[in-house]
């Protein structure tokens, strides 16, 4: 077998694969830290805390491969109090590509989210985010069995009929609930999510493939160690978010435990991820570190880097990812009315300030 036939072999793969597309269950991006995406794994986050937050992410997954994954996210929400039962109003846009831009997903989505006070302590959340998303593949990278000659590799086209540029369209629905609770100095987060509900068609030929409906459950908690301390006026405040998280989709589970810390304006944090798939598995180690940049009391931005490591896998290693995280907050801002909401803020009950 000759080194072109083996390296058209890879390319023969993916033609099977996108040939059997009714059988083939797409996963969705999993972004390594849940506490720099959270609109991304629950939409119930929009306006939990107030003000405005603006978030980018950057994820390149598997770098010792080549034609690795790339994935983008943007997100921006904002809270609202002046509007009763109102949470807030988010967008989101996600983009993904695999295999040298073979297959790329595009996702922009509104995300509205109402809020039920319990107490001064306590809240619960519910979000829904309604997307439209995209799906393209570039045909013309795939190779197929009738192309492949054992010695000479790829030798013309193939007789599989090119669907043609056109990229699959479809809505999306995605739902979620928050309870939040603050006793003493810790702040609790518990919540659970709903992905692709109504398990859109996104198959390129005339078979169905559903996508797969995935769930998210994830508790974390904010233990403030100087909780008399302003948290962003006092860059001597620490604090500890230990959290775990669990999705699945499909055959794919992802369990996710570990804990992150602040201190002098510093972010730093271990997290254990596990992924099972059929009777494969891979684990990683996620290394995260991170700067706190207050601007003023009320806005601040951060910079967020994670080290995504292989452990052991019954699978060949894919090397190493790494994410970046741009994060804006701005404490003060508010869609109706932002001037009543900097006299108000000297009231804010423990639930309506970001814990972390």
């Amino acid at each position: 077998m000759t080194r072109s036939f083996t390296k058209m072999r890879k390319w023969f793969v993916m033609g099977i694969l996108f040939l059997n597309m009714s059988y083939l269950q797409a996963q969705d991006v999993d972004f390594s830290q849940f506490f720099t995406n959270p609109t991304y794994f629950n939409p119930a986050f929009v306006g939990l805390t107030v003000g405005m937050k603006v978030r980018f992410n950057y994820l390149k997954q598997w770098t010792g491969l080549s034609g690795n994954y790339h994935a983008f996210d943007f997100s921006a929400d904002i809270a609202d109090r002046n509007i009763p039962g109102a949470g807030g109003l988010g967008i989101i846009a996600t983009s993904d590509q695999q295999g040298f831009g073979t297959l790329k997903t595009s996702v922009i989505g509104l995300i509205p989210a109402v809020r039920v006070p319990i107490n001064d302590i306590s809240v619960v959340q519910f979000g829904a985010l309604i997307s439209l998303v995209s799906r393209q593949v570039d045909w013309n990278n795939l190779v197929f069995a009738d192309q492949l000659d054992p010695r000479l590799g790829n030798i013309g086209p193939s007789s599989f009929p090119n669907p043609g540029a056109t990229p699959v369209v479809f809505p999306d629905f995605s739902l979620g609930g928050i309870y939040q609770i603050k006793t003493g100095n810790v702040v609790g987060t518990f919540g659970i999510a709903a992905h692709h509900v109504t398990q859109p068609d996104q198959s390129f030929l005339e078979n169905v493939a559903p996508l797969p409906r995935k769930w998210v459950a994830h508790m974390d908690f904010v233990i403030d160690f100087e909780r008399h301390r302003g948290f962003y006026a006092r860059a001597r405040s620490f604090k500890l978010n230990p959290g775990i998280l669990f999705q699945t989709q499909a055959k794919m589970r992802l369990l996710a435990f570990g804990a992150n810390a602040y201190m002098q304006n510093v972010y730093a944090g271990i997290w254990y991820q596990n992924e099972v798939f059929n009777t494969n598995s891979l684990s990683n180690i996620v290394w995260m570190a991170g700067m706190n940049v207050p601007f003023t009391n009320e806005t601040r931005m951060k910079v967020i880097y994670s080290f995504i490591m292989n452990l052991s896998g019954n699978i060949s290693l894919p090397g190493p990812s790494h994410q970046v995280s741009l994060i804006f907050e701005l404490d003060n801002v508010s869609l109706i009315n932002p001037y009543r909401l900097r006299r108000q803020a000297r009231s804010r009950s423990g639930v309506e300030c970001s814990p972390f």
